[in-house]
């Protein structure tokens, strides 16, 4: 009987420090995770906080620029890299983009303007015309006053830095309707 209390005196203290080594090694597995897992996130954490102070700054643009002109936007849309409003009590459509290259803010004024439509510059590629793809994308305003000439709102551009179009046409579409629509009303206004 002595010769078993020892022995099982020296099992009970090898399990007792194994769990205890296990637990301090399953606490520092999990530390050691748990910084692979902040490292991971932080980039894309980051990247979230630049495009919405992106977004901030583009939409603030948007206002400043209707601001300027004693408007206020009362409907708008924000991009990737620019914004579109329209003061529906003016008649004034706004556009501001932001890239690296440029910082673009353009108005018209709706109640000048004959019809605004939807240019797509496209060229095809591959063998046979295989496939068509979007170089430009445009919103054209076609003044009443044919020596004004034509304004436009660049809504996309494979040489602004995007290659594929993410709803810019859709978007193009909306917009050309929402200002062919106030050109209207303004025009039974006259």
């Amino acid at each position: 009987m002595l010769l078993g209390m020892p022995f099982f005196r020296h099992a009970v203290i090898l399990i007792y420090y194994s769990t205890y080594n296990l637990k301090k090694m399953n606490q520092g597995t999990a530390l050691v995770g748990l910084i692979i897992i902040l490292l991971c996130a932080i980039p894309f954490v980051l990247m979230g906080i630049a495009s919405r102070n992106k977004k901030k700054r583009i939409l603030n643009g948007l206002m400043e620029t209707a601001a300027r002109n004693h408007c206020k936007i009362s409907r708008f849309e924000l991009k990737n890299n620019f914004a579109i409003g329209i003061d529906d009590e003016t008649a004034m459509a706004f556009f501001k983009r932001i890239t690296k290259e440029s910082d673009v803010s353009q108005e018209v004024n709706l109640s000048e303007v004959q019809r605004c439509k939807v240019y797509n510059s496209t060229r095809t590629t591959g063998s046979k015309g295989a496939a068509s793809v979007v170089d430009r994308l445009e919103l054209l305003f076609a003044f009443q006053d044919k020596n004004k000439g034509d304004a436009s709102f660049e809504i996309f551009n494979t040489n602004l830095g995007s290659l594929t179009l993410t709803g810019e046409l859709q978007l193009a579409e909306k917009w050309a309707k929402i200002f062919n629509d106030k050109i209207a009303e303004k025009a039974k206004q006259k």
